[in-house]
């Protein structure tokens, strides 16, 4: 990863001069193609009905060793894009050619003049993950490793009921299988949390969603507002291990700081929450987990805090560091707290921190490589994306 890192940086450094001289709006594409004429490219390029943007990188996964990641973005529009916002399907495949293995699809679709909009969330993996127990102080040392492959299938259509407000049903299923606890002294946390040892579980449910938009572009909101609101019922009838009810409501806001340059103050919360009955340890709410687009809890190891509710507040800032858009950095704060299990109180906060760098991937979906380092008590990791993280 560090490779990759500083490989970065030296791309960058050695196209700083060509950027800098050239305030036309230009992408990692442009750069490449400089001796070619822009005025053909431009014409070739804004006439494609679908913008794909594509980054391959490596990272480390829990229970050791490397997977390859290769993360592509394709953009269109499904009506006048006057009156209808940004369609985009997300496809993420990784691999360490071994045993560690996911492929990731996340649609999110616009129909005409915003009429409806579709978001599904399709996950199939070999996941190992690490678990620390439950609340908002659960002891670093505290750690055992749970592998598991994972399937989740997530489908929800809202129907426009007045301008930017949305409603309409869906589903969810989140399933665990092969469930394995390994790595830890004593009671693994599996155990604790129930006595009844499951090697696969399910959440199965459906949901009622509430939203309001108005970022017109998902993949980097310029400016705009959105809120979610998820009430999910999960139910033996359909599957699930165990009956339950959970709310999720999420708000973001962005705030455009300049006129022309991309200087965009962005912040987000959200709250998650078990209403009554259970869920499975896995199917809990932990940080990095949350049931939403977008990446939360940078700093943080995924799953580091779980616990019957967490609360989560993020703020970040962007800049536009060249005039013609090809470079950015960003930086970025968050705290968050699980509560003390099966209660609604919020003892312990943990803060993350770090900073990035954005280069234009493609001009005409604004889409985004995005290379974040984040830190918190204990540990640091880099993120990685197309577009921004929320």
């Amino acid at each position: 990863m560090l490779r990759f890192i500083i490989t970065g940086l030296f791309l960058l450094s050695a196209s700083i001069a060509f950027a800098q001289a050239d305030t036309t709006q230009l992408d990692i594409v442009d750069v490449f193609l400089k001796n070619k004429s822009k005025a053909v490219i431009h014409q070739k390029r804004s006439a494609k009905k679908v913008h794909f943007s594509l980054f391959p990188a490596a990272v480390n996964v829990p229970g050791g060793g490397k997977a390859v990641i290769t993360a592509a973005n394709a953009a269109f529009y499904l009506g006048d894009p006057e009156a209808t916002n940004l369609s985009n399907v997300y496809l993420i495949p990784y691999t360490n050619l071994k045993d560690r293995y996911g492929l990731f699809l996340r649609p999110n679709l616009w129909l005409a003049k915003n009429s409806f909009t579709i978001v599904g969330d399709y996950r199939i993996a070999h996941f190992p993950q690490y678990a620390w127990g439950l609340g908002g102080d659960s002891p670093q040392l505290d750690q055992s490793l749970i592998d598991s492959d994972f399937f989740r299938f997530y489908q929800s259509a809202f129907r426009k009921i007045i301008p930017n407000w949305y409603a309409g049903p869906g589903y969810a299923l989140d399933r665990y299988y092969n469930i394995k606890e390994t790595d830890y002294e004593g009671k693994g946390h599996l155990e604790r949390y129930d006595t009844t040892q499951y090697d696969a579980t399910t959440s199965s449910g459906i949901t009622f969603n509430l939203v309001y938009d108005t970022r017109i572009n998902a993949i980097n909101p310029p400016r705009g507002a959105y809120l979610l609101v998820t009430w999910r019922w999960n139910s033996k009838a359909l599957g699930s291990t165990f009956n339950s009810n959970t709310l999720y409501i999420d708000l973001r806001k962005y705030f455009k700081l300049h006129q022309t340059r991309d200087n965009v103050f962005a912040l987000r919360s959200y709250y998650w929450t078990i209403i009554n009955g259970k869920v499975p340890y896995l199917d809990l709410p932990a940080s990095n987990w949350a049931p939403s687009t977008g990446i939360s809890n940078r700093g943080f190891q995924s799953g580091r805090y779980r616990s019957n509710a967490v609360i989560y507040l993020e703020t970040e800032q962007r800049f536009q560091v060249t005039e013609n858009g090809l470079f950015g950095v960003v930086a970025f704060l968050n705290v968050s707290s699980a509560s003390e299990f099966d209660t609604q109180h919020f003892n312990h906060w943990q803060a993350g921190a770090g900073f990035g760098l954005r280069t234009k991937m493609n001009k005409y979906s604004n889409s985004n490589i995005a290379i974040d380092l984040g830190f918190s008590q204990n540990y640091w990791g880099v993120w990685l994306n197309i577009g921004e993280m929320f």
